[in-house]
């Protein structure tokens, strides 16, 4: 005799555990995109900011916008505006409101998917750095791969929760003969294949694109099912003038 009371309980849990799916989804898709536009905010009044620090209350996990800055090709950073004196009269082009809360939105959660744009560790002044996304996410992963793999054609990820690694590096085009992959193991003398910066960067970004379904559906190539643990991301190729 069929366990029917059993049957509704598998279905409904299984029905239950979709929804949350959805729901997170749907979640990291928001947090992604108010990043997104507090990112075009910020652009739009000071093009030359790269990033921003804050302070986060581990209390009640309010967001305080500290500074604008701007790093330069040499490493070096520059303060652009304080926002802890500015004033809406004296910074008509910034809402500071806006941005405020914005951030908020977006880093409510301790797992938001905006904190992947959050370096890990905080200042020696105990204010987090936010990177401001690029306009283009993959071919700033384009950039930073071929920094040290000029080659590269591809990369295969895996997703597991709300983590990303880099498996591989695909560095001839598989759809002719003899394609081939590189693993990001290291190698005889034990170096990386790039530094630790640039891999945090590299995954932080791929979690972004994954998070937007007009970037993912772009830009990600889900290998091994529906699940889409692992993925391939075709880097975008430079153009002549880059070559």
């Amino acid at each position: 005799m069929t366990n029917i009371g059993s049957d509704r309980t598998v279905t409904a849990l299984r029905h239950r555990l979709l929804a949350v799916d959805a729901f997170n989804e749907a979640q990291a898709q928001y947090e992604i995109a108010v990043l997104d536009h507090v990112t075009a905010l910020v652009v739009e009044a000071y093009p030359q900011t790269t990033h921003l620090t804050f302070d986060h209350s581990a209390h009640d996990r309010t967001i305080e916008p500290h500074a604008l800055w701007a790093t330069h090709h040499a490493g070096s950073e520059e303060l652009v505006l304080d926002l802890r004196r500015a004033t809406d009269t004296s910074t008509s082009a910034l809402d500071l409101d806006e941005l405020a809360d914005g951030l908020n939105d977006a880093l409510a959660g301790l797992h938001s998917a905006a904190w992947s744009a959050v370096r890990s560790e905080p200042r020696p002044d105990w204010r987090w750095v936010l990177d401001l996304p690029p306009a283009d996410r993959a071919e700033r992963i384009a950039e930073l791969v071929r920094a040290h793999h000029p080659e590269a054609r591809l990369i295969t990820v895996e997703f597991v929760g709300d983590t990303c690694q880099v498996l591989a590096i695909t560095s001839e085009d598989l759809s002719e003969p003899g394609g081939t992959i590189t693993k990001p193991t290291p190698d005889d003398c034990g170096r990386r294949l790039w530094p630790e910066e640039t891999e945090r960067q590299i995954e932080a970004l791929t979690l972004q694109i994954r998070a937007l379904p007009h970037l993912r559906a772009r830009h990600l190539m889900p290998v091994g099912g529906p699940a889409m643990r692992e993925a391939l991301l075709v880097l975008p190729q430079p153009g002549p003038d880059e070559k």
